[in-house]
């Protein structure tokens, strides 16, 4: 993702290869809400940020909780997290600090990376079907533009792995929650299974529609397309494992 802004960009997905954690953790567990040794977790950050060129200090994390909720960030939140208390209720965070890095946490929902290439700003939010149907992918467009004068006409945008469609099943609520939506009748959203009752809906669709409709244009949103449900050598998956699992985490930050 963002291959274009290598050089200006950190931009990043953990997988689940390449740590020391064990059994349902195995391996590069960077879950601070699962029952993994705190050691463990700890080791896998410093390799997982050491392969990307970052120090773990340099990391701001959330407490997520499936919220709207899109907060500024500076070099005075580094080490929030993992060094200093996380703040709760926010899934969303915009900054134009060089060295700041922005983390979200995932196990099937999907990250939504923003760049604005002219203000030298990004944004990063976490996005289950909650936060999709609340449309945080706006809210933190609209806090760019709040905080960074960005324009969206000028910003890129990436959705990374998450759960695709076909293993996402739910029923009415998220499809209630879709049609409460400010952007409406979004071609693809979701299909129906009259055999099963069951709905399969598509996070990056939803959230490329809501990033669309805040005026990025479509050529300027990528979507990543892996699965974290269906690669189950790469990912851990909540909808395929349930609390016994580790985590992902998302990284955007600038040089």
């Amino acid at each position: 993702m963002f291959e274009q802004f290598k050089d200006k960009l950190v931009c990043d997905y953990s997988t689940r290869n390449g740590g020391v954690s064990t059994g349902c953790y195995d391996s590069m567990n960077l879950s601070l809400t699962t029952d993994d040794a705190l050691a463990n977790i700890l080791e896998n950050y410093k390799l997982w940020c050491g392969s990307l060129g970052i120090d773990t200090r340099q990391l701001v994390m959330l407490h997520q909780t499936h919220s709207s909720e899109v907060i500024r960030v500076d070099e005075e939140n580094c080490g929030e997290g993992l060094y200093k208390p996380r703040r709760a209720g926010v899934d969303g965070m915009v900054t134009n600090s060089k060295g700041v890095a922005l983390i979200t946490s995932h196990a099937d929902c999907a990250p939504i990376y923003i760049y604005d290439p002219v203000n030298e700003a990004i944004g990063l939010s976490h996005a289950g079907w909650r936060g999709t149907t609340l449309e945080i992918a706006r809210r933190t467009v609209e806090k760019m533009k709040e905080e960074f004068d960005s324009n969206p006409a000028e910003l890129y945008a990436a959705i990374g792995p998450c759960i695709s469609m076909k293993n996402f099943e739910c029923g009415e609520d998220v499809i209630s929650a879709i049609s409460n939506m400010s952007v409406k009748d979004i071609p693809g959203a979701y299909t129906y299974n009259p055999e099963r009752g069951k709905f399969y809906v598509s996070l990056p669709i939803v959230n490329k529609a809501v990033l669309m409709s805040t005026g990025i244009p479509e050529s300027q949103i990528e979507i990543d397309g892996r699965c974290t449900f269906a690669e189950r050598k790469k990912y851990f998956s909540h909808r395929r494992d349930g609390l016994k699992r580790g985590g992902q985490m998302a990284v955007l930050m600038l040089k």
